[in-house]
């Protein structure tokens, strides 16, 4: 599978680039502008995984709930872990989840465990 390709039943909806986007970027509302944007470490709030590409204004579809495929940044994901924003659209793991954690920046589960910078399947919209 590639990034960006689903994995059964998802909630899929359209909204505007703001930044081109890369089918299976992890992308996340721009609370200034309302657009969707590749992800970056700092990002937080909404999120979900672009299923098609486009530009700046441009019409993308974005999954906000159900199993997508995505990219790990340099580290491997265990199944199970928890996944948050890495850096170009990618996700990383936050590993066990403690009251540091900013439940803001989650973007969902691993289901399988991911190779270092990996394609493998999340569950996105477990949180927010």
């Amino acid at each position: 599978m590639a990034a960006g390709d689903l994995r059964g039943k998802c909630e899929v909806i359209p909204v505007t680039a703001g930044a081109t986007v890369v089918k299976g970027d992890v992308v996340h509302i721009e609370m200034d502008d309302g657009k969707w944007d590749p992800v970056v470490d700092t990002d937080t709030g909404k999120f979900g995984v672009a299923i098609t590409g486009g530009a700046d204004t441009e019409t993308i579809w974005v999954v906000v709930k159900g199993k997508v495929d995505v990219t790990a940044s340099a580290a491997a994901i265990k199944k199970g872990a928890y996944v948050i924003a890495a850096s170009t659209g990618m996700v990383a793991t936050v590993g066990t989840i403690s009251e540091t954690t900013v439940m803001g920046t989650l973007v969902g589960m691993a289901e399988e465990a991911f190779g270092s910078s990996g394609v493998q399947c999340i569950n996105v919209g477990l949180v927010g």
